[in-house]
């Protein structure tokens, strides 16, 4: 019988960090990340804050000083400010233009947090271990939490888990959570926080509750609520170009997440075969995904759509917009591409030496020029810059109201 699973991956880690993450092991209950007071203003209100540099449409109404790089999820931002100044904790925050909207402090020994959906609500799960705030002694207990981006209120947790998020839901031991290769690991339902126990291989990747395992010989999305098995890739045909002998298997080239779009490769043990996109809840082939990624997936979680950039044999850039119930919307191809964020029904690139803004519905270049890219974009609009005058700030923008015709 099917349960649920989860997973979360770990990419680009620094050694200092992965002592911390190595601290993490199993154990028990007691523990968990937990919402406090604010405190003092973490996002200050800014005049002008070199305004003119960044992209044209934007705002700047407020700074924010946080040393993790800014992730945009529902209605905030969310980043992390290590212990300092005899803070023991470290502590995530929630903020967005109209200021900070919550603090969640945890543990500084396991860090660790995966974006996520809980019934619908935009949320993030916190790590949080028993191990001393100075790293020294063993670590017993590693526990997940999920509360609302939105407010930081709760929505499920603490549950024990094995250790770091390997991607999604998804949490392994370390250090085989930190290898390519995929070590057996712990699912968590993304609505309850409840184990899934699925008797169907290894859990390679998951979103929003739903997870992909892969027993060896074939891949199986299952839904981690009902454990009710989705699709399998023993039910799909060979794509056009694919070797006879191949067989599709999971190698999560375009980072830890790609959405409800999940990119299989069509390939033999000898060499490289056909990447195909495939909607993760139903396995439909959407479209070929030709080249090799040069970059991570971007998703926009308010529309589904799923950006791929990758480079093709001739040397030029492409960049492919996917979304799981409509296939291909559109594919672009530019001399040089490096897309920073997607949101507010827009993706921002530098594309062939320049910024620029391009639609997300259809792929058409708005406007380009010489401007400081966002880093992250809400569903409002509202964006996150790199601050000009400070290289551990950021600046929080509203969209500028559109001119009546």
């Amino acid at each position: 019988m099917y349960k649920h699973y989860s997973w979360v991956m770990v990419t680009a880690l620094s050694a200092p960090a992965l002592l911390l993450l190595s601290a993490c092991s199993d154990g028990g209950s007691g523990i968990g990340a937990q919402q406090v007071d604010v405190g003092e203003p973490l996002t200050r209100a800014v005049s002008s804050a070199g305004g003119k540099d960044y992209f044209p449409g934007f705002r700047p109404v407020s700074s924010v000083s946080v040393d993790s790089a800014p992730k945009g999820s529902g209605s905030a931002f969310t980043g992390s400010v290590f212990p300092a100044g005899g803070r023991e904790n470290l502590s995530f925050y929630g903020f967005n233009s109209s200021g900070t909207q919550w603090r969640i402090d945890t543990n500084p020994s396991c860090v660790g947090t995966v974006l996520t959906s809980v019934n619908g609500e935009p949320s993030i799960v916190i790590l949080d271990s028993d191990a001393r705030t100075d790293g020294k002694g063993p670590v017993s207990v590693t526990v997940a939490t999920a509360f609302a981006v939105d407010d930081g209120e709760k929505l499920w947790g603490p549950t024990e888990v094995p250790g770091p998020s390997t991607g999604g839901l998804i949490f392994a031991n370390t250090p085989k959570g930190l290898t390519a290769e995929k070590a057996p690991g712990t699912v968590l339902d993304a609505d309850t926080g409840s184990v899934v126990e699925v008797d169907a291989g290894v859990a390679v990747y998951e979103h929003h509750g739903t997870v992909l395992f892969d027993s060896g010989v074939v891949l199986t999305a299952v839904d981690a609520g009902s454990g009710e098995a989705l699709w399998s890739t023993g039910e799909m045909s060979r794509p056009p170009g694919a070797d006879p002998d191949a067989r599709p298997v999971f190698r999560g080239q375009y980072g830890p997440s790609s959405g409800g779009v999940v990119i299989l490769e069509w390939a033999t043990a000898s060499g490289a075969g056909v990447p195909v996109a495939y909607d993760l809840l139903t396995g439909e082939n959407l479209v070929q995904v030709p080249g090799e990624p040069a970059g991570i997936a971007k998703v926009d979680d308010a529309s589904g759509v799923t950006l791929l950039p990758a480079q093709q044999a001739n040397g030029a850039y492409t960049l492919t917009a996917v979304h799981p119930g409509k296939g291909l919307l559109w594919r672009q191809e530019f001399r040089d591409l490096e897309v920073t964020a997607v949101g507010g029904v827009a993706v921002y690139a530098r594309i062939n030496g320049a910024a620029a803004r391009i639609d997300l519905e259809s792929g058409a270049v708005l406007e380009s020029g010489q401007f400081v890219l966002p880093e992250a974009v809400l569903a409002d609009g509202s964006a996150i810059f790199a601050s000009r005058e400070s290289s551990a700030g950021y600046v929080l923008a509203k969209p500028e109201p559109t001119p009546a015709p």
